[in-house]
């Protein structure tokens, strides 16, 4: 009963977190679109994160979450903004788990969520990357019909934006904006990879940039590959719904090791900390940490079938 609390009220702070980070978000967005409705300047605020959000498209890592936030339909989200939010939304849960169960379980619930942030947004962005998949197919189909018709591809590219449904329509009007103001066919089409990684695509785009780069029988090679999709898509479907148990038997196996830990300091307060502070207690607590991650990463590992 003890660890369906502990557990409820985890899920209760990561709830609370994710609600902080989008409303944060979110009113910052509209404080920005308000502002340039008004034309006047930035007010300084907004400006140090246009600053730090600059700063970010120099690093790799920084270029990774804006792709991230992006692939996850958080395009208008300011990834200086979020990486904030979410610092202060994981300093505050673990300020308020400290003087309750102290702080070992304070530094798991910092810990915990960061990872459960990252999860949500790996979540949300595999979710509409399936979707976007599975609008492939038909997307194969509109671009042979607009090469068949003598259309550009950059032409059916928007032909396509026009008559598909989201996600894909707006990456595929993003794509056509970004060739419209100049940008190659092959770099705007790998930023959408970049957004939405997947097998799938990436043939497609690979087909779309050979064609582009060297000619050919464009409608045939899309045609074709409209069919190999449609099929994978059905393969992929089958093989997720077989894995599914696996994958969650991977979840349950972490969810027993951090329930275990508050479990513990539960039943006899601050004997996590004793532990950290102990010599044996720490070899006994990186012994457990390395079964519970070796569990995890083997049952996910087992549970990978690529497609």
């Amino acid at each position: 009963m003890i660890l369906l609390l502990i557990a409820a009220g985890l899920f209760v702070t990561l709830l609370l977190a994710a609600a902080t980070v989008a409303t944060l978000v979110d009113n910052a967005e509209a404080e920005r679109r308000m502002v340039e409705s008004a034309d006047l300047t930035r007010t300084a605020r907004a400006g140090l994160f246009v600053r730090l959000d600059e700063r970010l498209q120099t690093v790799r890592w920084g270029q990774r979450l804006a792709a991230l936030l992006a692939g996850s339909g958080l395009q208008t989200w300011s990834p200086s903004l979020f990486l904030t939010a979410v610092s202060a939304a994981a300093v505050a849960a673990g300020l308020i788990v400290l003087p309750l169960f102290g702080w070992a379980t304070a530094g798991l619930t910092v810990l915990l969520l960061a990872v459960g942030v990252r999860s949500w947004l790996d979540r949300r962005r595999k979710q509409r990357v399936d979707r976007f998949v599975a609008q492939l197919p038909e997307l194969a189909r509109l671009l042979a019909n607009g090469a068949a018709a003598g259309l550009g591809v950059r032409r059916s590219l928007e032909m396509a934006a026009s008559e598909m449904a989201e996600p894909a329509a707006s990456e595929i009007s993003q794509v056509s904006a970004e060739m419209a103001l100049g940008r190659s066919m092959g770099d705007a089409l790998a930023g959408l990879n970049e957004r939405l990684p997947s097998r799938e695509l990436a043939v497609l785009v690979q087909t779309l940039t050979i064609q582009g780069r060297t000619g050919g029988a464009l409608v045939t090679a899309l045609s074709g590959i409209g069919a190999t999709l449609e099929e994978r898509r059905r393969l992929r479907r089958e093989v997720v719904t077989a894995t599914t148990g696996a994958q969650f038997s991977g979840y349950t196996v972490i969810f027993l090791g951090f329930g275990a830990v508050a479990l513990m300091n539960v039943l006899s307060p601050g004997v996590v900390d004793e532990m950290l502070t102990n010599l044996v207690g720490q070899v006994v607590l990186v012994v457990a940490t390395g079964l519970f991650v070796f569990g995890y990463l083997l049952v996910r590992r087992l549970a990978k079938v690529e497609v």
